[in-house]
């Protein structure tokens, strides 16, 4: 008896430790934040029909509580996602390739997917502005965020194409950070140093609208091809800890593109219900059914700004693909 009990210590002793290690488990909180703007469309239909909730508890995740936020600009973003604010971002190009360069080895932020391709346009309500060469130091451009956003790299390359490399941050001093919401208040004022806005859609659209303001220069015709405007990142302990949720987060995007791209007129009436929009649903609906506008987690043409962000110092690592930004989740996607 006394020796049958003794080779049983060690089972005991095992399912003792066993019952003390912590149980691992996906959190029951998502925060997911996005910015201003039909680039965020996806996100607004996941957040009107409580898609991420149907999909995480098809996955086993019953009662997840999702809360949403909108920032101004990835910089803004990468900064909460540093500090643990949230869990999912939406980047543009420069802001992926900015805190995946930065939090290699680390933090190890990378995207998930795509959200869709869409052009940036700068717009002028002044009329001696032409051109690049028209620009004086009294012609402010608002953008979401100096040096890092999109815009303002854009605004760097399009200098360097027309001037040369001397000349790459010639209109860098005009800048000024400012959401698109207000940028369009400033810029339609008539008023204050604001004469310029470097915006995306609808606000393009929405500007284009009004007496006196047109189109300089829009991203398309800088690049000399269409990019993805923003894609979907979180942090490599999101993503190694919850694996489920993220796949479901994953599924919940890839839903509200079908929707969109299946019921375009619903998704417009969505945006509106969501931002309290003053146009009309079929100026929505005009927009987003512009070809020059895809809705698609797929990435593509991201060699464009990296190319140009390694060869200004912006990053001082070049990814050698553009899976290298990407968790492998999104590995199967034909990006580019």
């Amino acid at each position: 008896m006394k020796i049958r009990n003794f080779f049983c210590l060690p089972a005991l002793f095992g399912m003792l430790f066993a019952f003390a290690l912590p149980v691992t488990a996906e959190q029951g909180e998502l925060r997911i934040a996005k910015q201003y703007g039909l680039g965020y469309l996806t996100l607004m239909i996941m957040e009107d029909r409580q898609l991420v909730e149907k999909q995480a508890k098809a996955a086993g995740i019953p009662d997840l509580k999702v809360n949403w936020s909108t920032f101004r600009s990835s910089d803004v973003m990468n900064d909460a996602l540093l500090s643990s604010s949230v869990d999912f971002v939406c980047l543009g190009i420069t802001g992926i390739a900015t805190i995946w360069a930065r939090t290699r080895g680390n933090v190890d932020v990378r995207a998930v997917s795509g959200l869709n391709f869409m052009p940036l346009q700068l717009n002028t309500r002044s009329p001696h502005i032409k051109g690049i060469a028209d620009f004086t130091e009294k012609d402010k451009i608002a953008l979401p965020a100096v040096k890092v956003s999109m815009q303002a790299t854009l605004l760097q390359m399009w200098a360097e194409k027309e001037l040369g490399e001397a000349n790459r941050a010639k209109l860098d001093p005009l800048t000024v950070s400012m959401t698109h919401p207000d940028g369009m208040a400033a810029l339609v004022s008539g008023g204050g140093e604001v004469n310029n806005h470097f915006t995306s859609p609808p606000f393009i659209q929405m500007e284009m609208e009004k007496p006196g303001i047109r189109k300089v220069v829009s991203s398309t015709e800088i690049l000399g091809a269409p990019i993805s405007f923003n894609v979907v990142a979180t942090t490599g302990k999101f993503y190694q800890e919850n694996p489920k949720l993220t796949a479901a987060f994953m599924k919940a995007m890839q839903e509200a593109t079908d929707i969109i791209n299946q019921d375009k007129r619903g998704a417009a009436e969505a945006y509106l219900r969501m931002t309290k929009g003053k146009q009309s649903v079929d100026e929505i609906l005009k927009i987003i059914s512009d070809p020059s506008i895809e809705y698609s987690l797929v990435p593509r043409n991201l060699r464009l700004f990296i190319d140009f962000m390694y060869k200004t110092g912006a990053i001082k690592v070049k990814p050698d693909s553009w899976k290298d930004l990407f968790f492998p989740i999104a590995h199967d996607m034909q990006g580019s």
